[in-house]
């Protein structure tokens, strides 16, 4: 086995393409709270370095619990294939969530207990809730307190600005996207087809940008959200389409439901600090993402 391939099997391990759909959320939790003008690049460097490392300890934990059956489901997974052995997957896991604790408590006790409740929902998916009800919440809530660990430096968990209405917006709208991406994942390897538990994910995305459209259309948001919710509504409506059509397949749909969570994002990093600032993180993020998908599957 080459170098080259072997540093790819790990990035295919650390779903390393999935990472870049963080950056947005601890951008828009900080952005939120902090005026443009106090930016501060160190800050939003460590608070996404343990954003990003609790995301790669939970994608390895993820094959590291379901080894046994990716081998029947997703034999040329790194792990399922052996191309990565267990005890190597291991010392990723710890050394992820040893890193994002450690640094987490140096940055103090706001975003140290985030990243520990983090910590442990994630430990409850990949190892209990996975194939329950309770999963796509689970999913969902850590999806949301990714939002929250990007503001954890600008604000108090029991201040009252973190039930700003136009704060929750956003937060709920991670939860119930996240939510429904989860629930379809579940057949990411089945043939796509109609039914009442397939259709229901398809209704908490549309009516999640119903919602957001509603909020512009109320003032609570700014107009210019609305050229990046359009993109969004496009994307959708196109993948949605290339699925029902066969063109792609579920797993192809899901890849692009994750890459579009940094699309939703710059509908609300929009409203706080412009149109530019907005789709310039959109390209940047969605750019790397892109060609990263081309060899490291997104799911």
């Amino acid at each position: 086995m080459t170098i080259s391939s072997t540093v790819i099997n790990y990035l295919r391990l650390a779903r390393i393409a999935n990472v870049f759909t963080i950056v947005s959320n601890i951008l828009l939790g900080y952005l939120f709270f902090t005026p443009i003008s106090n930016f501060d690049h160190f800050i939003i460097v460590k608070l996404i370095s343990i954003s990003a490392f609790l995301y790669i300890g939970g994608m390895v934990l993820n094959d590291y619990f379901d080894i046994n059956i990716d081998k029947k489901e997703r034999p040329w997974r790194p792990l399922s294939s052996n191309k990565i052995t267990k005890k190597n997957a291991l010392v990723i896991i710890l050394f992820s969530f040893s890193y994002s604790l450690i640094f987490s408590f140096i940055m103090g006790s706001n975003t140290f207990v985030i990243t520990l409740i983090m910590i442990s929902l994630i430990f409850l998916y990949n190892k209990f809730l996975k194939n329950r009800i309770y999963g796509p919440i689970n999913m969902g809530v850590i999806r949301s307190l990714n939002i929250l660990l990007g503001s954890s430096q600008s604000l108090s968990l029991l201040e009252e600005s973190i039930f700003d209405v136009r704060f929750l917006i956003p937060v709920f709208s991670e939860f119930f996207y996240v939510y429904a991406i989860t629930i379809l994942s579940k057949n990411e390897t089945k043939e796509f087809f109609f039914n009442l538990y397939n259709i229901f994910p398809f209704v908490i995305i549309y009516l999640i940008m119903f919602f957001v459209l509603f909020f512009i259309l109320l003032d609570i948001f700014d107009y210019q959200s609305l050229i990046p919710l359009s993109i969004y509504f496009s994307m959708i409506v196109y993948s949605q389409i290339a699925l029902l059509k066969k063109i792609i397949t579920i797993q192809k749909f899901i890849s692009y439901l994750i890459m579009m969570i940094v699309i939703l994002d710059s509908i609300f990093i929009t409203d706080i600090v412009g149109i530019y600032y907005g789709l310039t993180l959109s390209f940047l993020l969605i750019i790397p993402i892109l060609f990263l998908s081309r060899k490291i599957y997104i799911t």
